[in-house]
């Protein structure tokens, strides 16, 4: 293996790994915010019965 296609290898490689894990990491912080925003939406909800 030459090192032009060691160097590529690794390039698209790690790279894809790296995009790969901040989109996972950031799905998952989305979806960690928007639950916090709908449980403090529902917590600040009058449910008073009359």
């Amino acid at each position: 293996m030459t090192l032009s296609t060691l160097y590529a290898f690794l390039g698209h490689d790690l790279l894809g790994n790296t995009l790969a894990a901040a989109l996972i990491t950031g799905a998952g912080y989305t979806a960690k915010k928007i639950r916090a925003t709908l449980r403090n939406r529902n917590a600040d909800t009058d449910h008073t019965t009359s």
